[in-house]
């Protein structure tokens, strides 16, 4: 068990699509509405551990178009993402954002991001838990996990804020905004080479 909770806090606290958009939308909106975006990234990593726990998800992408639709999509998206905090000029927020990051918005680059289910993949077929049925290991991985989740985001979310407290430099600013960017155009980089 603590192999499997020692893997899961360090696929989690990694830069992914769900911690970066955080971390960003803490900075440019602060806690309030960070919270809220925080609360939608945690429903939609639940939905799609899921979808992989159920199967759903590979008997979806059994369809032949649905698999190459999704990648496209999502991909699209989170390179979308990356963009608007990488061209936020000199404050650490999305790009021109009078409106604020939403609950759904939340929900739904989680359940069309890839790292979430690759994660989700990894840590339910590997790491069997010694000593329970099949239902009772689904439960306390999803136990864990959650456990681990949920702080490891509101560090995130902390450090966004904290960014926008701290008042950096202009230059400084920028160069946060491109590394956060550079981290995400990786992570999509590795994601969409993961599939092909």
């Amino acid at each position: 068990m603590l192999a499997f909770t020692i893997a899961i806090f360090l696929m989690i606290i990694t830069p992914g699509p769900g911690v970066l958009s955080l971390a960003a939308t803490g900075s440019g909106f602060g806690w309030k509405t960070g919270t809220l975006y925080l609360a939608g990234l945690f429903i939609g990593t639940n939905t799609v551990l899921v979808l992989v726990v159920t199967g759903f998800k590979g008997f979806l992408f059994e369809i032949p178009w649905v698999e190459p639709v999704f990648l496209i999509i999502s991909l699209s998206y989170l390179t979308w993402i990356a963009w608007r905090i990488a061209t936020a000029g000199n404050e650490i927020k999305f790009k021109q954002s009078k409106k604020k990051p939403t609950f759904f918005e939340a929900i739904f680059l989680q359940v069309i991001n890839p790292k979430a289910y690759l994660v989700n993949g990894i840590l339910f077929t590997g790491f069997p838990l010694q000593g329970f049925n099949l239902q009772q290991e689904i439960l306390i991985k999803t136990l864990i996990i959650n456990f681990v989740w949920v702080p490891v985001h509101f560090i995130w979310l902390w450090l966004g804020v904290k960014l926008r407290q701290w008042g950096l430099s202009k230059g400084r600013q920028s160069a946060v905004n491109k590394s956060m960017a550079f981290c995400l155009f990786i992570v999509i980089l590795l994601a969409g080479l993961s599939e092909f």
